[in-house]
């Protein structure tokens, strides 16, 4: 699964997501924080989590 960071668009962690994720043509879901996300914003970090699991 490719994800995106919300604080990470521009830095080189988040092209390396957007980049084939724009080449398969497929969405890039956007995640709370940026490449520490899941630590640095637990609580808003699950929803989209469980919503991408069970996509």
């Amino acid at each position: 699964m490719l994800i995106g960071g919300e604080d990470s668009r521009g830095e080189l962690p988040y092209h390396t997501a957007a980049f084939p994720a724009e080449r398969l043509g497929t969405e890039l879901p956007h995640f709370p924080g940026g490449h520490t996300g899941p630590t640095t914003y637990p609580a808003a970090f699950v929803k989209p989590m469980a919503k991408a699991l069970h996509a």
